[in-house]
């Protein structure tokens, strides 16, 4: 029997809700060589029985079910299981577009590239739209920071994947860990600047506790990173300085701020084409500023005019724009003013 093209990795833990419209959109993509690898990790809903459902009506979809191991092993043991080229990632309550999986293997094939993630649409509790950069430098430039793209919309080579894998000891930062360690493995990111998927937030969905926990391998993960990515005539305490005020937990002053911004800049005039990577950077380092007052000013303006915001983020810009001419006392004081209206 041929593999198929496309494995589509699909872990499920009490996803009975919001399922089946996963399934469906599945179903119905426009590229059609594909396996679906659907793990029930051990679910305590109906979330087995509709997954054997839609077995039996698409025989595409593979069905593993047993007791409950967590994400990390449920995603390893679907690498493991998978016989296509490429593995699609996909969670149990998002909603891949029709061209989905059709796009990413375009833009793979034409560029070569080993990793391709896409944009997505927020959905359930939380409208916008979060589209990454699309090039290999922008990409992992962009990994100094953050995921550059959402981890159920990723397709990579599977003998990458079978070769890395996700680490263990990464918990709730897994994607974050696994997309660093390719990169320094010499992967090749791209992705497609459009939403093919559909993100489901919803109340509930990281607790304190794991949000706790994700910041704090995230910030070694980071560090890592940084160590690694950051120019090597950069010194280790800059390397540190960078790594810790790239966090998005860290609160900041206006030298801290500007210090970093600076840096941002010192990065985008060495490659050009990391520039996309810090585009927004900049802006979200300025909401997590104190004191914010009018002698941003300078600096603002020379960062919107070399690393300028796209346009999802432009309400963003306008709200930060009037933090800085007003200050923040005055800036609270109109939104308190206008809440009251």
């Amino acid at each position: 029997m041929t593999a198929p093209r496309i494995s589509i990795l699909l872990p499920c833990y009490n996803s009975a809700l919001h399922l089946q419209e996963t399934l469906d959109s599945l179903s119905a993509q426009s590229f059609t060589d594909f396996e679906c690898i659907a793990i029930n990790d051990g679910s305590s809903d109906t979330t087995l029985a509709r997954l054997n459902a839609h077995a039996a009506q698409d025989p595409r979809f593979k069905i593993i079910s047993r007791e409950n191991r967590g994400l990390i092993a449920t995603l390893n043991e679907g690498i493991a299981a998978a016989q296509g080229e490429w593995i699609a990632r996909m969670d149990a309550d998002d909603i891949a577009h029709p061209q989905r999986l059709e796009k990413q293997l375009a833009v793979l094939q034409a560029s070569g590239a080993d990793v391709c993630g896409v944009g997505v649409r927020f959905i359930g509790g939380r409208d916008g739209l979060w589209l990454p950069p699309t090039t290999d430098a922008a990409l992992k430039a962009a990994l100094l920071f953050n995921p550059p793209f959402a981890h159920p919309g990723v397709m990579a080579r599977t003998t990458l994947l079978k070769q890395h894998g996700y680490d263990p000891t990464a918990q709730h930062a897994e994607d974050y860990a696994l997309w660093c360690t390719l990169a320094r493995a010499g992967a090749i990111f791209t992705a497609v600047a459009e939403p093919l998927l559909d993100y489901r937030i919803h109340p509930g969905q990281i607790t304190q506790t794991r949000r706790d926990d994700l910041a704090a391998t995230a910030r070694r993960v980071r560090t890592d990173y940084a160590q690694a990515f950051l120019p090597a005539d950069w010194s280790e305490a800059e390397k540190r300085f960078f790594a810790l005020h790239a966090s998005p937990e860290t609160t900041l002053d206006f030298e801290q701020w500007f210090d970093f911004t600076e840096a941002l800049l010192k990065l985008a005039t060495r490659d050009p084409a990391t520039k996309p990577a810090f585009a927004t950077v900049w802006l979200d380092a300025l909401v997590r500023t104190q004191s914010v007052n009018s002698r941003y000013w300078t600096q603002f303006s020379r960062l919107c005019s070399a690393l300028p915001v796209p346009v999802e983020e432009q309400g963003k810009l306008t709200r930060q724009r009037s933090r800085v001419v007003m200050g923040d006392f005055f800036y609270g004081l109109l939104k308190l003013l206008r809440g009251r209206r």
